[in-house]
């Protein structure tokens, strides 16, 4: 039996809150962070990675803008206006979602198997094309989004009437719901988050980057990171 480590539970931890800040992001102001945006995207195509860190494009660069937000959210010495509720209401409710659409199975095959026809696009299209991120969004909106706990996304109301901004927060919606998939698979609980919460925090401020010096930083952390985290299953895809 593969043995995961602290790191293995709070690099998942950084992908739930990287999504749930690009959701937030993308309903306030329309706009959300390149890099960040396309690795949680890339996350839903990556199967049966060798090791966590893997699932977000094996590089630290790639999910700094989760790792700023856990910090925000979860520091007790932050400044409470450094915190946003929509921001933990989105990530609790993505763990109690993962956790239901476990125990029905029929959605999760579901959205794996649409999964597989976005992953033909993407390797046609690109990525980022819009009928890849509509195919996603579908899987999304077919499979999870009438399942309670329903997530409910507040912002503006232009940004959320428009399609493709609708479709992109469906899409990281369900890459939250992946890394909260990856959390629970390496060992990570709710309960365990409380009263390991130090040990979450000490970890995630060694992911923190100097963005500014991210270039210089990349093969420093590429030595680094194999000793972070262990082989990690497919997600998506039930056994």
């Amino acid at each position: 039996m593969t043995e995961y480590t602290q790191q293995d539970r709070s690099l998942a931890l950084v992908g739930i809150y990287q999504a749930a800040q690009l959701v937030h992001d993308l309903a306030t102001t329309g706009k959300a962070d390149d890099v960040a945006y396309r690795t949680c995207i890339q996350s839903l195509f990556c199967d049966n990675p060798a090791k966590t860190l893997d699932v977000y494009g094996g590089d630290l660069a790639n999910i700094q803008v989760g790792v700023r937000s856990l910090m925000n959210q979860m520091n007790a010495e932050s400044a409470t206006d450094s915190r946003n509720l929509e921001i933990t209401r989105y990530v609790l409710s993505l763990m109690i979602l993962e956790k239901k659409l476990v125990k029905l199975g029929e959605p999760m095959q579901n959205v794996s198997k649409i999964l597989e026809i976005a992953k033909n696009q993407q390797e046609h299209f690109g990525l980022e094309h819009d009928n890849v991120i509509a195919s996603i969004a579908r899987a999304y909106s077919e499979n999870i989004s009438q399942v309670n706990p329903r997530i409910i996304v507040n912002g503006q109301h232009g940004h959320l009437q428009n399609a493709r901004t609708a479709n992109k927060i469906r899409a990281l919606l369900l890459a939250g719901i992946r890394s909260a998939l990856l959390w629970d698979q390496v060992g990570g609980s709710r309960w365990g988050l409380i009263w390991s919460r130090k040990k979450y925090l000490a970890d995630v401020q060694s992911f923190k980057i100097d963005l500014d010096d991210i270039d210089d930083n990349n093969n420093d952390d590429s030595s680094n990171q194999d000793n972070r985290s262990n082989k990690v299953t497919s997600l998506f895809k039930q056994d």
